[in-house]
């Protein structure tokens, strides 16, 4: 008996934690192999996903071991399992923030994905480097029994049941303050996602006709020059939206990374199409026209096709580029959701379990222990899980790619099999001919 389990209970606790494990391993080992051999993997936030699929796949190498090591609390597998938890588990928490921070500072200070990269190595050291410090300075203390830090922990070496609230203090405190502010960046982000969505969809929901889609103004001067103007619908300045509302596109709206300067560009709020007043003209049914010779009083214009209207193109340009950054803005909320649905999934239940522990006199919850030894070590597989929702047309492009090269490979083999038979006939052939 541990921590009141049966002995059925603790082989079962064994077997999730290895299946789990070996999942999750295929699943770093494939973002790790697509991001390095696929040109169709290169954007930033896989890079990132790919930075923290290390710490998931040497986690799963520490949860692989078990309880291999439980009953020998003082051993070298012991101390190195109860560290490598305590170093990589959390760095998964960590690398979601630096995402989060990404979004920040391409939503809000205009970076992009080259000033994006320039500050992934601070990532690599703070992800890792941080938690490395604690975690290894806790393999040399001892308390006055001389007992140390790392020890059993019923499901793994880590940290010991008698230092149980520095369980909390150094490791799921931690975790939970990187989840709220993941969650206040992203609230914030949302926010603005959720207003500018607001006002395109007021945009392309309305007419291509510039008089239907808001007020505009013709001004005609002695000089016959005219400016067509388009105010925002909502009244807002694009100088107190700032010039980078525009979602990112540094890898969650799918697109490449030389997209990023594009999509962190000003979301019009305003269009100005210069043209000739002589050479825009409108029907009787109040559209407009754009016809080669200036109207006259009292005379029927020309009537020339619709598609010459250099303002109709001018808000056609604007609805499709504005419907590309709206259908971005909806990757990157999608994408927030499958990483917070992710920390949830892995966190809630472990974090319940530790709460659980040290407000019960250190007793164990069957359920909270059994739900914590499934989710914990799947933290590669959720990555891998959300690494391929937001690069699906990448995966389906790698996948066509190798059905391609298996299919030309049978091929191959086919014909050189067909290539071989006239020889054998032939030569079989030629002992009845010699008699």
């Amino acid at each position: 008996m541990a921590g009141g389990l049966s002995e059925g209970q603790l082989r079962a606790i064994v077997i999730i934690e290895r299946v789990c494990s070996s999942i999750s391993m295929a699943g770093c080992l494939f973002t790790i192999s697509t991001f390095c051999f696929s040109k169709y993997f290169s954007k930033s936030i896989n890079r990132l996903v790919f930075y923290a699929s290390f710490g998931n796949l040497i986690t799963n190498v520490a949860t692989m071991i078990s309880r291999s090591y439980i009953d020998s609390p003082n051993s070298a597998g012991c101390q190195a399992q109860a560290f490598l938890i305590q170093t990589f588990m959390p760095a998964d928490v960590y690398w979601t923030l630096a995402m989060a921070i990404n979004v920040y500072l391409t939503f809000y200070h205009k970076y992009d994905a080259r000033a994006l990269r320039r500050i992934e190595p601070i990532y690599l050291l703070c992800c890792y480097g941080l938690p490395f410090i604690p975690a290894f300075v806790f393999i040399f203390i001892k308390n006055r029994e001389g007992i140390r830090i790392y020890g059993p922990a019923i499901s793994w070496c880590w940290i010991s049941n008698e230092w149980d609230v520095l369980r909390v203090a150094a490791f799921y405190a931690l975790v939970w303050v990187c989840i709220v502010i993941t969650m206040t960046i992203y609230i914030g982000a949302g926010r603005t996602i959720y207003k500018v969505r607001k006002q395109v969809y007021v945009f392309q929901s309305s007419d291509l006709d510039p008089i239907s889609i808001d007020e505009v103004t013709t001004s005609h001067q002695s000089t016959d020059a005219a400016t067509l103007t388009m105010e925002s619908m909502s009244g807002i300045e694009p100088s107190k939206l700032g010039h980078n509302m525009s979602p990112p596109n540094y890898g969650y709206g799918g697109g490449s990374s030389s997209e990023t300067a594009t999509a962190t560009t000003t979301r019009p709020q305003s269009v100005h199409a210069a043209t000739n007043l002589s050479n825009l003209s409108n029907r009787s049914d109040g559209s407009y026209y754009y016809a080669s010779s200036p109207p006259h009083r009292g005379s029927n214009p020309p009537r020339t096709g619709g598609h010459n209207n250099v303002a109709t193109r001018a808000f056609r340009s604007i609805r499709r580029r504005n419907h590309e950054r709206d259908n971005a803005a909806w990757s990157y909320t999608k994408c927030a959701l499958l990483f917070f649905t992710a920390m949830l999934i892995t966190w809630i239940p472990s974090s319940a379990n530790r709460l659980y522990s040290l407000t019960h006199n250190k007793s164990t919850s069957v359920p909270l222990e059994f739900m914590s030894v499934l989710v914990l070590p799947l933290q590669g597989f959720w990555n891998c899980l959300v690494y391929v929702t937001m690069s699906w047309t990448a995966c389906k492009n790698l996948f066509h790619d190798m059905w391609l090269a298996v299919r030309s490979a049978a091929i191959s083999r086919l014909d050189r099999i067909r290539g071989r038979k006239p020889s054998t006939d032939s030569q079989a052939e030629i002992p009845e001919q010699a008699v």
